[in-house]
């Protein structure tokens, strides 16, 4: 409001759809929810493991290169690093020196390019952990969850199986590549919309009889291999240096 030189609230509503896309390039706007004690009154982690959404079925999951989809959008390696360094740095302050221990020696871990160690990271934090936990705590009360690993990529530069590249397939709109770079495989493409459409319908996307809810499985999202796996087989998640973050609201 105050880039925008708004007062109230019956000000922001008379600005200009463009100026408020335009005020959001140059303001650091928060893209998380505030666990504010309203609104978000309680730890979401928390409220699965004692039942709340027991009753719902779940099909959740992610991508194998979440971040390289951030990485191009930041308009390449250099913004890209700069801004997830920073937040690094801020992140590390509110662990205990263990625990950062643990972080440092899984991003010094990651072979490749600069910035796979950030991507690699926050893949985990942001993504691959708060799933597993989410899915976790969801079996545990006694619901159901089916969780997939999207391992597809893009052909559009330095993009990989980045965040969103799924969509245009899952929606059935192959026309659309500007992050896909390309369009998928049709059998593949035409397999996972039966499974979507198997899930709204039944509340269990699995195509075989013989697959079954757990919070460690996968169903992996090769584009010429559909297949279930259990998460030890691709070691998927680091357990041991960055489940634990998940204990940590939004870093």
């Amino acid at each position: 409001m105050s880039a925008l030189g708004c007062k109230t609230v019956a000000d922001l509503q008379k600005v200009d759809v463009q100026k408020l896309v335009e005020a959001g390039d140059v303001i650091d706007l928060r893209v998380f929810p505030e666990r504010d004690g309203k609104f978000l009154p309680l730890d979401a982690y928390e409220a699965y493991a004692n039942g709340a959404a027991k009753d719902l079925d779940f099909m959740q999951g992610c991508n194998k290169d979440e971040m390289n989809y951030f990485l191009v959008c930041a308009g390449g390696p250099e913004p890209f690093m700069d801004f997830l360094n920073e937040r690094l740095t801020t992140n590390l302050t509110r662990l205990t020196a263990e625990e950062r221990a643990l972080v440092e020696s899984f991003y010094k871990d990651v072979k490749g390019e600069a910035y796979d160690p950030l991507c690699r990271l926050y893949n985990q934090i942001w993504f691959i952990a708060p799933v597993f936990r989410q899915a976790e705590n969801q079996t545990k009360a006694g619901g159901k969850t089916y969780n997939y690993y999207f391992t597809v990529e893009s052909s559009v530069p330095l993009m990989k199986s980045g965040h969103a590249v799924e969509l245009s397939t899952v929606f059935n709109h192959p026309e659309q590549t500007f992050v896909t770079g390309r369009t998928f495989d049709a059998t593949f493409s035409k397999t996972l919309r039966r499974m979507w459409v198997q899930f709204a319908k039944t509340g269990n996307p699995s195509l075989s009889a013989s697959e079954s809810p757990d919070g460690k499985a996968k169903e992996i999202f090769d584009e010429f291999n559909i297949h279930p796996e259990k998460e030890s087989q691709r070691k998927i998640l680091d357990w041991d240096r960055t489940y634990f973050l998940t204990k940590y609201y939004c870093l």
